[in-house]
């Protein structure tokens, strides 16, 4: 839930398992067992027109699951009953309230990336968990006010979690004009979350991590993307040595309006500025 109050941006997402968001990825996506391998010939075998009109109800039942009402049960029934669901949907289960508990005792973490990066709005979300072994991640906006996560993917650091999650989110929230520079986009949406936000959970700078191809534009937007977090000129070598990012700060006039913006404003700045900030490597 998103709560718009005191100028700040409070996120609450309701994480929840469903039957039939589980089943349908079951019939879709990853098998995870051998009898539900069985199960699923069965019904192809002997329910082919059904089974292929079940691959529909996708969208449906991530609007509202809870209340989704498929047309016909049969498909869903059948892969319900096969002796592993219940297993799979356990594994589920015991997922979703290990991430509720993490995202409980990080909130005030959650919000420091919504109130001071991000600074804007969003979407209301919810996140339908699934059994880890999917290796599922998929955000999908479903009106101007929702959006749903789908996930079920298995991390070396459970607080990687919070960070794909609003990683997710953010590329989805944060739309810019200009589609020859998604690239920038990108970048700065990593310093959002893969680097800064994952920096305040963990304690220790993650500047270092996302994506190699990203790593030298986010390099050189960095004396800037300090600015926009409002990190005072005489306080910047603190921060280069603690992620290991070097600059010259004498070479940087300090952009004071930076800290005024939100992350749509910033990437605009990066972009109407690329010439003079980005430098193409040399061949």
């Amino acid at each position: 839930m998103i709560i718009l109050d005191d100028g700040s941006v409070h996120m609450n997402i309701k994480m929840e398992c469903n039957d039939y968001v589980l089943a349908w990825n079951l019939l879709f996506k990853s098998s995870l067992t051998d009898n539900i391998i069985e199960t699923k010939r069965s019904i192809w075998k002997n329910y082919k027109n059904q089974y292929n009109k079940v691959f529909e109800d996708k969208i449906l039942i991530l609007e509202d699951p809870k209340n989704f009402i498929p047309n016909n049960d049969t498909v869903y029934n059948i892969i319900k009953d096969c002796e592993d669901f219940e297993v799979v949907k356990k594994d589920a289960e015991k997922y979703r309230v290990a991430m509720i508990k993490l995202w409980d005792n990080n909130k005030k973490k959650i919000k420091y990336l919504l109130d001071d990066v991000l600074r804007k709005p969003i979407r209301k979300y919810d996140c339908s968990i699934i059994n880890k072994d999917f290796n599922i991640h998929e955000t999908i906006i479903l009106s101007d006010e929702f959006g749903r996560i789908l996930i079920g993917k298995v991390y070396q650091n459970d607080l990687d979690f919070l960070v794909d999650v609003l990683f997710e989110i953010l590329k989805k929230e944060v739309t810019i004009k200009e589609a020859d520079s998604l690239k920038i986009k990108d970048a700065v949406i990593e310093l959002a979350t893969k680097n800064e936000f994952a920096t305040q959970l963990k304690g220790t700078s993650c500047y270092k991590d996302g994506s190699a191809s990203l790593y030298r534009i986010k390099k050189q937007i960095y004396p800037y993307w300090l600015m926009y977090l409002g990190v005072k000129k005489e306080d910047m070598v603190k921060y280069m040595m603690r992620d290991k990012i070097a600059f010259e700060v004498k070479n940087y006039a300090y952009e004071k309006e930076l800290i005024n913006m939100n992350l749509e404003e910033f990437i605009e700045f990066i972009i109407r500025n690329q010439r003079y900030i980005i430098r193409e490597k040399k061949k």
